[in-house]
C-alpha cells in the first residue's frame, strides 16, 4: 500500500480531538443517598455500565470518522496483485469489529462473563491478526508507483508509409508526425526509456536519451518500401516488455489507410499479443482524414520494351483522381520525358550525382470529372540502339508527389536474327511474316532478321549466328543432332513444332522426351488449355480481356510423349492429360560464359497450312487466326529474350539486369587461364569486374563487384522509385522502379470498425493530444482506495450521528436536563 498524498496522512492525528474533549468534559457523577431504596443501587450500576459502553462506542466512532477522512484525503492505493489480500485483511478487521460490537451488546445486557470475555477474545484475535497481516503485507509486498512523473518504457511507432507524404497548406502530415512525436518525448520523465520505430526494417532499440530520440524522429521521412505495421507494433511491444521499468506503453501514429491496416484487421495476432503479460497499453493516434484531391498515375504499359532502332514505342497509363472531387472537373497534363544519351554520365561531381538532361518528347492533356479516371496515350520517338530511361510526369503539384511520376526503361536492340527451317516455303514464309509484322520479312526496320531455309541446307548453316532457331515439322534426324544440343546449351533459343515428318521409330533425341504415339482426336477435336498462364509466352494471351477463343481453333492430331521431369508443361490439350507445349531450360556452358538456353516443344505443327499438315490443326485456318499469330510472336520474343520486362521493377523487390556484351570483362568472353603478374594488372582486372550503381535514394555511387563468369548483376536494394543507372567499363545500362498504384490510395479504415475489431482493453484510440495516455500501465497496476475509504467515512459519520442522538437526551419544556455532546 502507498499514498499519493502521503503528507495528509498526518491528519489522522486530529482523531485525538474527540478523546481530549471527552476527557475535559468528563464530570463526576453526583452521589445521592437513598437509605430506604437499596433496590435502586443495582439498577443504577446497570445503567451506568450501559452508559459507559455507549460512550466508548461513541468515542470510537468519532475517532474513526476523523481518521477515515484523513486516510481518504491521503489517497491510498494498493498494488493490483495484492487486491485480494487487502480485501481479505479488511474483511478480517470488519469481522473483529463486528464481534467486538457483539461483546459490547452482551455487556450492556448483563450477559454471562464467559460469553462477554469469549467475544472480546475473538475480536482481539481477529483485529490483531488483521493488524499483523496488514503490516507484513505493507512492508514486504510490491508497492505501486505513486509518482505521476515516474519513468516509463515507451515506444513511438510512426507510420511513414507513402501516404504520410500528404502535404497541403493546412495539413503537412510528416511535420505533424514530427511535432506530435516530439511532444510525446517532452512529456515523459527524463529517466524514461524511449524508442522510435518507423516502417523501415531497422531493428527496434531504445534511444540513449531524449535528445537522441528527437534526433531519430527528425530523420523519419516517407518511405516507398515499408514493413507491415503489425510487425513493427509487435517489435515495439516486445521491446518495452524487455525493459526493467514497470510502466510500459506503445503509441502508434498513423493515418489509418486501408493499404496499411487491412491485413492487420483481418487477423487476430495483435489482440493475442496485447493479451499477454506483462501488460502494455497501446494507443493509436489517428491523424485524420485526407482533405484535398490527389492525382495518381497507375501502372504504365509499353507497346514494346525492346523495340528496334527505327520504331516508335507507344506508352499508355491511367490518371486517376482520389479524395475530394470537384463537380466541374479538372484538367490534367502529363509530359513524356527521355534522358539524353550521354556516355559520360551519370557521375559524382561535388558530392552530388549529375544525371543526363531530360527532354520532353510528348505532352498530352485530359479532363476528368469527379473521382474518375482517363487513359493517357503518348509515344516515344525512335531511339538509338542502347538503354534509354524515361518518365511520365504530371505537370503541377498536388498533396502526394510520390505517385505523380512513372519511370520506364527501354532496351533498343539490334535486329534479332532468327532461322526458320521448313521444307514447305509457304509455311516458312507465313511464320516469318508473323514474326516481323508490321514490317515485311526483308525490311531492315523490323525487330527480327528472318532467314528461311530447307532441311537440305540445315547442316551448312552456322547456328551460333542466330538467336533463335525454329524447326517446323522436322524429321527425327534433325532433332537428334549434337550441334542443336550445343546450341541450346550455349544460350540459343529453339522451337520444335512436330508434325507428320516425325516418327516414333526413329533415333531417340537427347533434346526431346521419348515419343509414345501419334494421337488422333475424334471430331470435333480438342483445343489448347494453359497450365502455366503466368509464363512469359502465355501471360499476354491469358491477360486479354474476355480471354482467347481457343475453342474455335481445333486440334485433330498431335504427338504424345512420355513424362519427363526435365520438361515443364505450359499448355495441354483440353479434356486430356497430354502436353501440347513443353519447355526445357538448358544449363549454360560455364566454360564459355554462356547463359541458359530455351527449348520449346509444340506437339502439333505450325502453321499447319501444307497438304501434309493441314489435317492436324486449325491454328491458322480462317481469317481470324489472331490467337495463333500472337502465340508465334510471343514465342519469338521469348526465345530471343526480347519479351523480358527487365527494364521496369517494383520497389522493394531485388532486380536482375543483364550486362551488355561490351561491358563484360575480357575473362567472360574468352577462355583464358593467364593471371596477373603484377599489382597494376591485378588492379586493372578488379576495375574491369566492377560497376557503379547510381540509385535515386543515394547521393553517391555504390560500387558492385561482379563475378568473372556472370552475365548479369542483381541489385538487392530497390527502396525508392526512380531510375537506377549501372555504369561499367565501356557500357551503361540500368532499370526503372515504380511504387505499386495501391500504395497511395486514400481510402481509410473506419475508426469504429477498427475499435470493434481491436477488442483488447489495453488498446485505445486517440485523435487529440489530450487523449494520449502517457501513464502507461501504472494505472492498471495500482488500485485506488480513495472512493471506498470516503464511503467508509460517511458510514462511520452516520453511525456516530445515530448513536449520539440515542445517547443524549434533549431537555424538554418541563425542565428536564439534556447532557451536551461534550459531556
Amino acid at each position: 500500500m502507498s499514498f499519493l498524498n502521503a503528507t495528509l496522512i498526518f491528519g489522522v492525528l486530529a482523531a485525538a480531538a474527540p478523546v481530549v474533549l471527552h476527557l475535559l468534559s468528563r464530570r463526576e457523577p453526583k452521589k445521592v443517598v437513598f437509605p430506604s431504596l437499596r433496590f435502586l443501587t443495582q439498577k443504577f450500576e446497570t445503567n451506568r455500565s450501559r452508559l459507559r459502553i455507549r460512550r466508548w462506542w461513541l468515542l470510537a466512532l468519532r475517532v474513526a470518522a476523523i481518521a477515515a477522512v484523513a486516510f481518504a484525503f491521503a489517497r491510498p492505493v494498493i498494488h493490483q496483485s495484492l487486491s485480494l489480500t487487502w480485501v481479505t485483511i479488511g474483511m478480517l478487521a470488519a469481522g473483529g469489529i463486528a464481534v467486538l460490537l457483539l461483546a459490547g451488546i452482551a455487556a450492556s445486557r448483563s450477559q454471562s462473563a464467559a460469553l462477554r470475555y469469549s467475544l472480546v477474545g475473538v475480536a482481539v484475535i481477529a483485529l490483531l491478526s488483521a493488524l499483523v497481516w496488514g503490516a507484513t503485507t505493507y512492508a514486504s509486498g510490491p508497492r505501486p508507483t505513486t509518482d505521476i512523473a515516474s519513468p516509463i518504457a515507451i515506444a513511438i511507432v510512426i507510420d511513414n508509409s507513402p501516404t504520410s507524404q500528404w502535404k497541403t497548406a493546412e495539413d503537412d502530415r510528416i511535420t505533424r508526425i514530427h511535432n506530435l512525436a516530439d511532444w510525446i518525448v517532452s512529456r515523459v520523465p527524463r529517466t524514461s526509456r524511449i524508442a522510435v520505430l518507423d516502417r523501415s526494417a531497422t531493428p527496434a532499440s531504445f534511444a540513449l536519451d531524449a535528445a537522441s530520440a528527437i534526433s531519430q524522429i527528425e530523420q523519419v521521412h516517407p518511405l516507398a518500401v515499408v514493413q507491415p505495421i503489425e510487425s513493427r507494433i509487435e517489435a515495439a511491444v516486445r521491446l518495452v516488455r524487455s525493459s526493467e521499468l514497470t510502466s510500459r506503453a506503445v503509441i502508434v501514429v498513423s493515418d489509418l489507410s486501408e493499404n496499411t491496416w487491412n491485413e492487420t484487421l483481418e487477423g487476430t495476432a495483435l489482440d493475442e499479443l496485447l493479451a499477454a503479460d506483462p501488460a502494455v497499453n497501446v494507443t493509436l493516434f489517428d491523424l485524420g482524414a485526407f482533405r484535398g484531391t490527389n492525382r495518381r498515375l497507375s501502372a504504365m504499359s509499353l507497346s514494346d520494351s525492346t523495340p528496334p532502332a527505327s520504331a516508335p514505342v507507344a506508352v499508355s497509363t491511367m490518371v486517376e483522381f482520389d479524395g475530394e472531387s470537384k463537380p466541374d472537373g479538372q484538367s490534367v497534363t502529363a509530359e513524356l520525358r527521355i534522358y539524353k544519351p550521354d556516355t559520360a554520365l551519370p557521375l559524382v561531381r561535388d558530392g552530388d550525382i549529375k544525371l543526363p538532361l531530360l527532354d520532353v518528347v510528348d505532352r498530352v492533356s485530359v479532363r476528368i470529372r469527379g473521382n474518375g479516371s482517363s487513359e493517357m496515350l503518348m509515344n516515344v520517338p525512335p531511339l538509338s540502339v542502347g538503354t534509354h530511361h524515361g518518365q511520365i510526369r504530371l505537370v503541377g503539384d498536388d498533396p502526394l508527389t510520390l505517385d505523380d511520376i512513372r519511370y520506364f526503361t527501354l532496351e533498343v536492340l539490334h535486329q534479332s536474327p532468327i532461322l526458320v527451317v521448313a521444307d514447305n516455303e509457304d509455311e516458312a514464309r507465313v511464320i516469318g511474316q508473323t514474326i516481323t509484322t508490321p514490317f515485311l520479312i526483308d525490311d531492315p526496320n523490323a525487330e527480327y532478321r528472318v532467314e528461311m531455309i530447307g532441311y537440305r541446307d540445315f547442316d551448312a548453316v552456322r547456328l551460333m549466328d542466330f538467336q533463335a532457331v525454329l524447326l517446323l515439322d522436322p524429321h527425327n534426324d534433325f532433332v537428334s543432332q549434337e550441334r542443336l544440343i550445343s546450341y541450346v546449351r550455349s544460350g540459343g533459343g529453339l522451337l520444335v513444332a512436330l508434325g507428320p515428318a516425325f516418327e516414333t521409330q526413329g533415333e531417340p533425341s537427347k533434346l526431346l522426351p521419348r515419343p509414345r504415339r501419334r494421337w488422333r482426336v475424334p471430331d470435333p477435336g480438342t483445343f489448347l488449355q494453359f497450365t502455366q498462364s503466368m509464363h512469359p509466352v502465355l501471360s499476354p494471351l491469358a491477360e486479354l480481356p474476355g480471354g482467347v477463343p481457343w475453342t474455335d481453333f481445333r486440334i485433330h492430331q498431335y504427338w504424345q510423349f512420355e513424362s519427363d521431369s526435365s520438361f515443364r508443361e505450359l499448355a495441354r490439350f483440353a479434356g486430356r492429360e497430354h502436353a501440347a507445349l513443353l519447355e526445357r531450360i538448358a544449363s549454360g556452358d560455364e566454360a564459355t560464359g554462356g547463359t541458359a538456353g530455351r527449348l520449346l516443344l509444340l506437339t502439333t505443327p505450325l502453321p499447319a497450312l501444307a497438304d501434309q499438315t493441314r489435317s492436324w490443326n486449325d491454328f491458322f485456318g480462317g481469317s481470324e487466326a489472331w490467337p495463333a499469330f500472337l502465340l508465334v510472336r510471343q514465342i519469338a520474343d521469348y526465345l530471343t529474350n526480347r519479351s523480358s520486362d527487365s527494364g521496369i521493377a517494383n520497389v522493394g523487390n531485388p532486380h536482375t539486369v543483364a550486362l551488355p556484351e561490351s561491358g563484360l570483362p575480357e575473362s567472360q568472353s574468352t577462355v583464358e587461364s593467364n593471371t596477373a603478374t603484377n599489382d597494376k594488372e591485378e588492379a586493372s582486372d578488379r576495375l574491369a569486374n566492377r560497376i557503379q550503381l547510381f540509385a535515386p535514394d543515394q547521393s553517391t555511387a555504390v560500387p558492385i563487384d561482379i563475378d568473372s563468369v556472370s552475365r548479369d548483376v542483381t541489385v538487392m536494394r530497390v527502396n525508392a522509385p526512380g531510375t537506377y543507372w549501372l555504369r561499367g567499363k565501356g557500357f551503361s545500362t540500368g532499370f526503372s522502379a515504380n511504387i505499386a498504384p495501391s500504395a497511395t490510395r486514400l481510402e481509410r479504415v473506419d475508426a469504429e470498425r477498427f475499435a470493434t475489431l481491436m477488442s483488447s482493453a489495453r488498446f485505445h484510440m486517440a485523435v487529440t493530444k489530450d487523449e494520449i495516455d502517457l501513464s502507461a500501465d501504472q494505472e492498471g497496476q495500482r488500485v485506488p482506495l480513495h472512493s471506498p475509504v470516503m464511503l467508509l467515512a460517511l458510514v462511520v459519520f452516520l453511525l456516530e450521528q445515530l448513536l449520539s442522538n440515542r445517547f443524549y437526551r434533549r431537555r424538554n419544556t418541563d425542565g428536564h436536563s439534556v447532557v451536551g455532546a461534550g459531556a
